[in-house]
């Protein structure tokens, strides 16, 4: 991950263990720290959009209505709308601390923040070198999460490591949640590498020329193609 998203998750870590029902980690049995774990799941659904989606799906519009969760509001609440990017966000931190554990969550954002792909080894072509198999990476022009170039750089290492494989970069503005709202761009690359690797129709570096036709929705030319 890159600073911005560490420093995301530090943000999101210290929502839970400033929770006072955090109690060092020695919370079960007991009270949650629901709101702390609240809190870190908006400031991680944050990090899954894009600026074009949230303005599209959202704007600046009001719910309608007041806030639902539990916590007591500011003063300042009484005079300005409940908007429905609010909504959204408790609405998703509702769910999540239903089914997931704070800790967990915590030594998981560790886990992804502390992943070196090149750990022990001289480069991440090095890390790469013993990899047998083909690689498809796909990326989203929207996701700042792991954006374009971070897949182009695996790309790249995979190349210099004479490892198979093929870079995809989708047009879409949906952020880092694309893979899970457009399964349309997803889906046939995906399936097409399992079919047939990297020789399939939908995996290629290149787009199709404007008199090709193809069965498979349009993928953006790779914008570091060789």
């Amino acid at each position: 991950l890159d600073p911005q998203c560490l420093a995301l998750d530090t943000v999101a870590r210290r929502a839970i263990t400033s929770d006072p029902n955090w109690n060092g980690g020695h919370y079960y049995g007991g009270p949650e720290p629901e709101d702390g774990l609240a809190r870190a799941r908006q400031i991680g659904h944050i990090m899954y959009l894009s600026k074009a989606s949230m303005g599209r799906k959202f704007g600046r519009r009001s719910a309608g209505r007041e806030a639902v969760r539990g916590d007591p509001p500011d003063p300042a609440a009484a005079f300005f709308p409940y908007r429905e990017v609010e909504s959204y966000l408790d609405y998703q931190a509702d769910k999540f601390t239903d089914r997931f554990d704070a800790n967990s969550y915590l030594y998981m954002t560790r886990a992804m923040d502390d992943f070196d792909l090149s750990a022990g080894y001289e480069s991440d072509a090095d890390a790469l070198a013993a990899f047998e198999g083909e690689l498809l990476a796909l990326s989203f022009t929207g996701d700042w999460h792991f954006t374009v170039e971070q897949a182009e750089a695996l790309a790249e290492a995979c190349r210099d490591a004479s490892v198979d494989v093929a870079h995809h970069v989708i047009e879409s503005d949906h952020g880092h949640d694309a893979f899970l709202v457009e399964p349309e761009t997803v889906g046939p690359p995906l399936s097409d590498l399992l079919e047939d690797g990297l020789e399939g129709r939908a995996i290629t570096d290149t787009a199709p020329a404007a008199d090709e036709t193809s069965d498979f929705a349009p993928v953006h030319t790779s914008l570091f193609s060789k």
